[in-house]
């Protein structure tokens, strides 16, 4: 039995140790099997390492066995290169720039940091390419920034969808970047914890919220992008913090924030794999999201995920091969796809899925 970074979980991997949420529940069972699905739902939590009792395969295995096709193609495109290079260099920018404001008092310059997100998507061709990059970017497991940059950059994709106009774009954009800037004062030694938290840890992580509103209300930021840092794990059933707090008494920025920043979270890259399957993602919103997040966001959000992978070849779990044909507006998870020249509902297919894109 051995502590296993989170980074380096592979399918095949059997779990040491039960695995509690916040509220000391248990979410995942000793003895449970890892498969990416239930690596994916680990991730959510800020938990570094886990006790593995034994590999069921190799790591090497597990690489060869989820190398997505479609996602190598990505990665090897001379778009995907550009988007590569650039982020760098902007991560360090901001990272930088962060350092400065906690450090040394300087003010936050909102300006430059939207300028960053405007700069790394100038290139990416559609929306939909900004989320497949930065699903792709391989070396940046676990780092505040690089989520933080994320965040503001599907944001910036999201407040399109929404018709958001440039003002409004730019507010969502740079609160999403700065939804987390509070984690900069909790003690690292408390983020990184490789064992179960104490309530009095807990607490202690969740002051990030609070940290973060002071922080952006000292540089006297937008109403919005402080109320999100404040509230973007609110929930609309009242099972978020810091307040609990109900629907219209979330602030609508937070709201949109929230959804990207547990997506980001659930389709980061990690060592043993490609970006999980976007309809993986899909289906655990459908069962533990719908109640939590706006509906008039959360639903656009997903469908025009799902609808942007129309005509692209799946794999399913049977492994046969086909075509996504048909997005169902209330299964977004479970499409209508053509296989061998038979349209297949996977809402009436229960034990058939989308295994990956390809």
């Amino acid at each position: 039995m051995q502590m296993m970074d989170k980074a380096r979980l592979c399918p095949g991997m059997i779990l040491g140790q039960d695995v509690y949420n916040f509220a000391n529940q248990i979410v995942v069972k000793k003895g449970t099997v890892l498969d990416e699905r239930t690596i994916t739902k680990l991730h959510r939590f800020e938990i570094p390492q886990f006790m593995i009792e034994e590999e069921v395969l190799s790591v090497q295995e597990a690489n060869s066995y989820h190398r997505s096709s479609y996602s190598e193609r990505i990665q090897n495109s001379p778009e995907f290169q550009k988007f590569q290079e650039n982020y760098d260099t902007e991560i360090l920018r901001f990272q930088n720039m962060l350092s400065c404001v906690i450090e040394k008092n300087q003010k936050i310059d909102c300006e430059a940091l939207y300028r960053q997100v405007v700069m790394l998507l100038k290139d990416t061709g559609n929306s939909i390419n900004a989320f497949d990059m930065v699903q792709n970017l391989r070396h940046y497991d676990d780092s505040t920034y690089a989520h933080s940059m994320n965040v503001g950059l599907l944001c910036n994709v999201f407040a399109d969808w929404l018709g958001f106009d440039e003002e409004e774009k730019k507010i969502l954009t740079v609160a999403g970047i700065l939804h987390d800037i509070g984690k900069t004062r909790v003690p690292l030694e408390i983020i990184q914890k490789p064992a179960r938290l104490s309530e009095e840890e807990y607490q202690i992580i969740k002051k990030h919220t609070e940290y973060g509103f002071a922080i952006l209300t000292e540089n006297k930021l937008d109403y919005h992008i402080r109320y999100t840092a404040l509230q973007h794990h609110e929930r609309n059933d009242g099972s978020g913090y810091p307040l609990g707090l109900v629907d219209h008494h979330i602030d609508e920025y937070a709201k949109i924030v929230s959804i990207v920043d547990v997506y980001d979270a659930m389709t980061s890259p990690r060592v043993y794999r490609g970006p999980t399957c976007p309809f993986d993602v899909i289906q655990i919103f459908e069962e533990e999201g719908f109640q939590k997040y706006d509906s008039r966001y959360i639903l656009i959000f997903l469908r025009r995920i799902a609808e942007s992978y129309l005509s692209e070849k799946i794999k399913l779990s049977d492994g046969r091969t086909g075509k996504l044909i048909y997005v169902n507006a209330h299964a977004l998870s479970r499409p209508v796809v053509m296989v061998d020249g038979e349209a297949i509902d996977l809402r009436k297919e229960k034990d058939l899925k989308i295994m990956e894109i390809m």
